[in-house]
C-alpha cells in the first residue's frame, strides 16, 4: 500500500477525463489498495472546478450533480480527509514566506504535511501545479505530476 496526497488538480482527473486521467486511475481506485489523503478544502475546490466546467460548456448541470455526488461519496468512503485546523493555517502562512504559492496551494501543502505528521509517513504529493510540486519537493515530499503521464 502506498500513501498519496492528491491536491485538487490531481484529484479532478478522476472525475473529468483529461491528460493524466489514465495514470491517476492506476493508483487512486480503491482496488489498487492505496491510501489517498486529501485536504478538506478540496471539497469546495473540486465542486468549484465542476461548476466552472459547466459555465465553460464542458459539463451539463446533470453531469455536475452526478460527479459531485460521486466525489462526495468517495470523500466519505475512499479518501482520508485532512481537516483544516488553525495550526495548518499557520503552517500555510509560513510556507507562503518560503515559496511562491497561492493561498489554497499553501493550504494544500500544509494539509499534506499535517497528514504526514499524523500518519508518521510521507505521502507521494501529486499535483498538476509546478510551483506547488516544487514547494512540496522543498518540504521533503516525493512528487508526481499527472500531466507528465499522457492519457
Amino acid at each position: 500500500m502506498t500513501l498519496y496526497f492528491a491536491d485538487t488538480s490531481a484529484l479532478a482527473k478522476r472525475y473529468v477525463p483529461e491528460a493524466g486521467t489514465a495514470w491517476v486511475s492506476t493508483w487512486i481506485e480503491p482496488s489498487n489498495g492505496n491510501n489517498i489523503l486529501i485536504a478538506e478544502i478540496t471539497i469546495i475546490e473540486l465542486v468549484s472546478m465542476l461548476t466552472r466546467r459547466q459555465r465553460e460548456g464542458n459539463l451539463t448541470a446533470q453531469d455536475v450533480l452526478r460527479l459531485r455526488d460521486e466525489f462526495l461519496l468517495h470523500v466519505q468512503h475512499e479518501y482520508t480527509l485532512v481537516v483544516l485546523q488553525s495550526s495548518i493555517v499557520l503552517h500555510a502562512s509560513q510556507l507562503i514566506l518560503r515559496y511562491p504559492l497561492r493561498t489554497l496551494d499553501a493550504l494544500q501543502l500544509a494539509c499534506a504535511s499535517a497528514g504526514a505528521s499524523v500518519l508518521g509517513t510521507m505521502p507521494i504529493f501529486v499535483s498538476a501545479d509546478r510551483n506547488l510540486l516544487a514547494a512540496a519537493a522543498g518540504e521533503g515530499f516525493s512528487t508526481d505530476d499527472p500531466n507528465a503521464h499522457p492519457l
